[in-house]
């Protein structure tokens, strides 16, 4: 691992949130500081958009930590579920009986709870992650939770679509009392040479330069500015130094890393989420292949499972995006980071790993038939050709 060719204590370019390695600069400072105010209200509804990449998660992670012991948190990380689903994942969040979790019962055991946090003078917060993939009914059920009284803290955190969902459901006259807006966008790219020196000084760096200036307009160019980006090249490019035996990044290693990964330019990538309908208007070339898992429990298939853009967590806690009840699964084993134009599966520091094509491995690029081993079951990253909707007359 490169952290000990370079001497590093730690890893600084990890795709998994973590607060310690939160940049504070520019607006996103601005927008961590109306957070902060917002979850001081101790109640009603926030939301937090951005595109996919740009740091909404670690922020959540960085207000949930600062606020420890005056807040009592429950995190839902992957929200398409059903309301008996995420009943049961916000009880075993909160710590309250799953036997008490069916139907109205479970609603007036969480209610009970929310009143006696409040009376112990402590906030209840939910975080919400992917909110822009709730259902419609699901944000309703949220919005709706959050009009009783004493009501929790609800953080909705999501792409720029949240805000349409939102919107449609208050002309339906379906809402929660509002506290903040909130936008996060990318790193300008004077921001970017901040915050990967930043990073690299959490990770145990001592203030050594470790990557050529000449390397920051390159990873300009192909990250945006994105954060998550920038942390896949950055961790590729160190570990391609490291094989070249070199002390600090150059050109060199940001190429390859930009081949290795495959990548275009960020200019000339499709935008999350609208790749499929700018190809259906001839404006720009979308993927023509959609990632899928194919997941297995000793050889016998047990769901398939289709990559959207965004993080997948994969694990044995109730609100995972794809639970693995087996207890040789962690609650959070691994994360599926699925971009625009392909996918990463990223371990997120589990007891028995994951291992990719029979190796240990870390971070890796999925390409198709890869397979992941995770305790007991085995994942297998298909690709299948992209449906595209093409409009019909009578759709106009």
């Amino acid at each position: 691992m490169y952290t000990d060719w370079f001497k590093l204590k730690r890893l600084p370019f990890r795709l998994r949130p973590d607060p310690d390695f939160l940049y504070l600069s520019g607006e996103t400072g601005h927008v961590f500081e109306a957070l902060r105010s917002a979850v001081a209200s101790g109640h009603g509804v926030v939301t937090l958009v951005g595109d996919s990449g740009v740091g909404k998660t670690t922020l959540l992670h960085a207000i949930a930590r600062e606020r420890q012991g005056a807040i009592t948190v429950a995190r839902i990380q992957q929200p398409n579920l059903t309301s008996q689903e995420l009943l049961a994942a916000l009880l075993e969040q909160f710590g309250l009986p799953a036997e008490e979790g069916a139907g109205r019962d479970g609603v007036k055991r969480l209610t009970r709870f929310v009143a006696e946090e409040t009376g112990h003078g402590r906030i209840v917060l939910i975080l919400v992650d992917e909110a822009q993939r709730c259902s419609a009914a699901i944000l309703r059920e949220f919005l709706g939770f959050c009009t009783r009284q004493p009501a929790p803290l609800l953080v909705l955190a999501g792409e720029m679509d949240l805000l349409k969902h939102l919107a449609a459901l208050e002309t339906q006259g379906v809402s929660g009392q509002r506290v903040a807006a909130l936008q996060l966008p990318r790193l300008a790219p004077a921001q970017i040479p901040g915050y990967i020196g930043y990073r690299l000084s959490v990770a145990g760096s001592g203030g050594r330069v470790l990557f050529d200036p000449d390397t920051l307009p390159e990873i300009q160019r192909y990250t945006g500015g994105t954060p998550a980006l920038i942390n896949m090249l950055c961790d590729s490019a160190m570990t391609l130094a490291e094989t070249h035996n070199s002390q600090r990044v150059g050109l060199i290693e940001i190429r390859d890393a930009v081949q290795e990964l495959q990548w275009v330019e960020f200019s000339a990538r499709a935008p999350i989420g609208a790749a499929a309908a700018s190809a259906a208007s001839g404006e720009i070339a979308a993927r023509d292949v959609t990632g899928v898992l194919e997941v297995q429990r000793a050889g016998r298939p047990v769901t398939r499972l289709v990559l959207k853009p965004g993080r997948l967590v994969v694990g044995r806690a109730e609100d995972a995006g794809l639970r693995l009840d087996s207890q040789t699964v962690s609650r959070q084993h691994c994360q599926i980071i699925t971009t625009a134009d392909q996918s990463f599966v990223e371990d997120l520091g589990s007891t028995n790993g994951i291992i990719v094509n029979g190796k240990r491995r870390r971070l890796h690029r999925l390409i198709p038939q890869d397979t992941i081993v995770i305790g007991d079951h085995t994942l297998v990253y298909v690709e299948t050709p992209t449906a595209v909707e093409t409009p019909t007359a009578q759709d106009g």
